[in-house]
């Protein structure tokens, strides 16, 4: 017999807290026969705030989910589960594993989640936390009537978790509740809830989210442009537009991206509508809130799809503020390994016809820069500018020098002085 009690003392497991003794803890949590003492320890592993050994992390785990399976009293099933949450995602992601993996035959699984659901309505706010999360998990369509009154738990991790369940299992019975928490009291549910609404996807979860891009917060607006980009259709257009002149930089770049999401997962029946949108859209918008955004995308290698969509905009909306640097950003293009990117470089340069293009597509060409291909390319380009004279500048008359920096004109100028 497990005789490691002296009394009813509590005053040795805080000394086994105080000392990280995790296995004697373990040994109380699986072995004592007094409820208090195994809730205790319980407790209390879930209070070490770092288990240096990672096979002592594992074996606590594990002992934890024991207990929230198999103890025979809920106050020490309710403090493991509370334990398992404060040891972490990774910790409480398991026992929900588990949970969600139980029984195997249908009527098995009939009867796991009708425990779950019970658990919904149980008084200690672990259990109804892990059966929210566990139900999502599951795919319980059967328990979404309880999940959509879980919503509204006195506790916010019961709601947050009930909201991250129901985007899970994106039935549309969730989406007027979960619209509904977009204003709850805690932040933590507004994001879940958002999220959620996001991850069902249908067109009438999303029309939910356009509202959100005016909320006060900004993790909330973040989370409606970055899902908006979903839609597939014109509607979020013009709000996703307003979002750029956000006065947070990241909101401004997520509804960047969601546009070019837009304009690259449309359907071949709505893409010439929505690009026609979003140019006229982004024609009549700042281009201090545009063409930096995009030439920032156009630049990144790791979003080719988006890469390669900045590139066409550029080539559409660039005005006389930011013609050198598209133009920078293009000719940079003609040299990129991944040949599709290169040839739209190509086939846009030609939108930006003017006299400094020709200028920069010669220097471009006396200098040698690029590789063979790269020099190909912008030798057609300038071509097809100068209406095959390359040999005369579309600006006859003009006195001017070719430079890639103030440096340069400063000592071509000085040695004719």
């Amino acid at each position: 017999m497990f005789n490691d009690e002296p009394g009813d003392n509590e005053t040795f497991l805080y000394k086994l807290e105080r000392e990280s003794e995790v296995q004697k803890l373990i040994a109380h949590l699986k072995r004592s026969r007094k409820n208090y003492v195994r809730r205790r320890a319980a407790t209390m592993l879930g209070n070490i705030a770092e288990i240096s050994n990672p096979n002592e992390r594992r074996q606590a785990v594990k002992a934890l989910v024991s207990a929230v399976k198999s103890d025979e009293d809920d106050s020490v099933r309710a403090a493991a589960t509370d334990a398992l949450y404060q040891r972490g995602e990774d910790a409480f992601d398991y026992l929900v594993a588990e949970l969600a993996e139980m029984g195997g035959s249908e009527a098995t699984e009939r009867t796991a989640t009708t425990l779950l659901t019970e658990w919904l309505s149980a008084d200690h706010l672990e259990f109804r936390m892990v059966a929210a999360t566990a139900l999502g998990e599951r795919g319980a369509t059967a328990a979404v009537p309880d999940l959509v009154r879980a919503l509204t738990d006195p506790a916010p991790r019961v709601r947050t978790r009930a909201a991250q369940a129901c985007g899970r299992l994106s039935d549309p019975r969730v989406v007027p509740p979960l619209s509904e928490r977009l204003s709850d009291d805690r932040q933590q549910v507004r994001e879940a809830a958002a999220n959620a609404l996001g991850a069902i996807g249908t067109d009438r979860a999303l029309a939910e989210l356009v509202p959100v891009t005016q909320a006060d917060e900004e993790g909330l607006r973040l989370i409606a442009v970055d899902e908006l980009g979903q839609f597939g259709s014109v509607k979020p257009i013009v709000v996703l537009v307003d979002a750029l002149d956000d006065d947070s930089t990241t909101v401004q770049r997520a509804a960047m991206l969601s546009l070019l999401e837009l304009l690259t997962t449309a359907s071949t029946e709505e893409l010439e509508l929505i690009r026609g949108t979003v140019v006229d859209e982004l024609a009549r918008a700042d281009v201090q809130a545009t063409v930096p955004a995009l030439l920032d995308i156009a630049a990144d290698g790791t979003r080719r799809r988006y890469r390669q969509t900045a590139i066409w905009l550029l080539s559409r909306i660039t005005g006389d503020r930011y013609r050198s640097e598209v133009i920078d950003c293009l000719l940079s293009a003609l040299d990129k390994p991944d040949e599709e990117t290169a040839q739209l470089a190509e086939a846009v340069l030609p939108e930006l016809r003017s006299p400094e293009l020709e200028k920069r597509l010669r220097v471009y060409l006396s200098r040698e820069r690029g590789s063979e291909e790269a020099r190909s390319r912008a030798q057609a380009v300038l071509d097809e500018i100068c209406d095959g004279s390359s040999g005369e500048l579309v600006t006859t008359g003009v006195d001017y020098t070719y430079v890639d920096s103030p440096a340069d004109y400063t000592n071509q100028h000085s040695s004719r002085d």
